[in-house]
């Protein structure tokens, strides 16, 4: 087969045309047979041909992994150039999956369309002519595998599992660079980086792939309800089938799961909602109900600031500093001293700290010098440095004039102070970013508040940072606040007043 041949013209336009002539095992039926795309299929290839970054999020075993494989073959089967597509899994046994997925579709097409390699391995594929390659590698939960390579797509499977899933991730986007990004995972928890990609979307440019357990034709069985020894549905099975349009041999299906896994693992395993998917066995420290109450502000870059601030009032910072090196962030959050919400929220991962001072000082003159409490563990001592250094007057010392820092018992303290204001209906709305970290804030078994494997509670942490200050130097009553911004007010007036009489004529005192 050509490169330039009419067919592979054909097949270039159309991935379809090429999908036709692939073959996949059939586990039911225990052998090979043409490879034909489900509902869900369908829609994914339509999101990977319209999205260079793609996040799907998925119940199991419903052919996704089939499927993106058929997709990347297509593409290096068409490439006219050199470029290299990879698959990037936390396991070998997984690597090789999916690499010999890849295989297996290439071995079964027909002699005339199966075009030379140059190359055929364990772990790679390279056409002769175009030296397109397919490559699979193990990170074995390690971000840096394939820092040393550059490749112009890339499949990520099983990134959920991953130790460092922001290391992994800039390695990857700066090995392709505008190239595509196909991030597929059975989810692990709430509030890692996977979750946060989700939650982000569409404003992070990252699109996102839902496939809920009962779209899925094969999620059903012959319903047995009927019989003597088998219990009705209970009223909670028939608000389920109600409120999604289930079958009975949906539901009976589903009851049969459960009875094997568990009611929480098949809700992580085949979610009905994202929700589910990210459910938490851990115990988590605010309450669930009064946070999906609460409205979200989103926040698409590293700033968001509300339109609500009102210049006058009094403010309060809380900031936790981090190393700068894509791991935790350095964060920034300024809360009202009046209504003791969110104006202003810094995020940043990359951020040097002595830079972060920079911007700390800089937010502490725009903000009318607010009550400024940084947390000095670790790198927080250089941003207290220049900041001290820099005459930064209201900065937080405790009554024994000692700068804060962190530890079990006062951290306790002051997650516990926002929990209280949090179940007192304080708060209207809060950033994304916040009300993900609060929502997915569990409890150590030592019964410390913090984030979960693979999460972050940063801003989090500012956040109480800064409510916590504001509790021990609280802001005057609004109606105080309210005189003092009409004083000014007044006072500005009468200074444009005098300067519109223009320049007041020397006149000689007399003695």
């Amino acid at each position: 087969m050509k490169i330039d041949s009419p067919v592979m013209q054909r097949f270039r336009e159309d991935p379809r045309d090429f999908f036709k002539f692939l073959h996949v095992f059939d586990k039911d039926a225990g052998k090979v047979v043409p490879f034909v795309m489900n509902e869900e299929q369908e829609i994914l290839l339509e999101a990977l041909l319209e999205h260079n970054r793609v996040v799907v999020c998925k119940a199991r075993q419903i052919g996704c992994s089939t499927l993106i494989r058929a997709y990347f073959l297509w593409r290096q089967y068409t490439s006219l150039e050199p470029d290299t597509s990879v698959i990037l899994s936390y396991t070998r046994d997984s690597a090789d999956h999916l690499h010999s997925i890849d295989k297996g579709f290439y071995l079964a097409l027909p002699k005339p369309l199966q075009r030379k390699l140059s190359k055929s391995s364990s772990r790679t594929l390279t056409f002769k002519d175009s030296k397109a390659t397919l490559r699979s590698f193990t990170a074995g939960g390690k971000a840096g595998s394939t820092r040393s390579f550059t490749f112009s797509s890339a499949h990520i499977s099983e990134f959920a599992f991953f130790d460092d899933q922001d290391d992994l991730l800039a390695n990857v986007v700066a090995s392709v660079g505008k190239g595509q990004i196909v991030i597929e995972t059975t989810p692990n928890g709430p509030g890692d980086k996977y979750h946060e990609l989700i939650l982000g979307s569409p404003g992070n440019e990252w699109h996102v792939c839902f496939f809920p357990w009962y779209r899925h034709r094969k999620y059903q069985t012959k319903s047995q309800f009927s019989n003597p020894n088998v219990p009705d549905m209970s009223q909670s099975e028939l608000a389920i089938q109600k409120k999604w349009g289930l079958s009975k041999a949906q539901m009976y299906w589903r009851r049969r799961q459960i009875t094997t896994m568990g009611l929480e693992k098949f809700k992580r395993e085949y979610p009905s909602t994202l929700d589910e998917a990210f459910m938490s066995s851990q115990t988590l420290f605010y309450p669930t109900d009064v946070l999906d109450a609460v409205g979200i502000a989103e926040m698409k870059k590293k700033v968001w600031e509300s339109p609500d601030w009102i210049q006058g009032d009094r403010f309060y910072m809380g900031v936790d500093v981090a190393l700068g090196t894509g791991k935790d962030y350095s964060t920034i959050v300024m809360i009202s001293g009046t209504t003791l919400q969110p104006v202003y929220i810094y995020r940043d991962n990359e951020i040097l700290p002595e830079n972060l001072a920079e911007k700390v000082f800089n937010l502490y003159h725009e903000y009318e010098e607010p009550l400024t409490i940084v947390e000095a563990d670790g790198p927080g001592h250089t941003v207290l440095y220049r900041l001290k250094e820099w005459k930064v007057r209201k900065l937080y010392k405790s009554a024994k004039g000692k700068d804060w820092f962190t530890r079990g018992e006062n951290k306790l303290k002051i997650f516990d102070h926002v929990r209280s204001l949090l179940q007192n209906e304080y708060f209207e709305e809060l950033p994304r970013p916040l009300w993900s970290e609060m929502r997915n804030c569990g409890i150590s078994e030592k019964g410390i508040p913090g984030h979960q494997k693979g999460g972050h509670d940063d801003v989090l942490m500012a956040f109480c940072l800064a409510q916590w200050y504001a509790y021990l130097e609280p802001t005057p009553t609004f109606t105080q606040t309210r005189r003092t911004m009409m004083e000014k007010f007044k006072s500005k007036a009468r200074a444009r007043k005098i300067k519109s009489m223009g320049p007041i004529p020397y006149r000689r005192k007399e003695w």
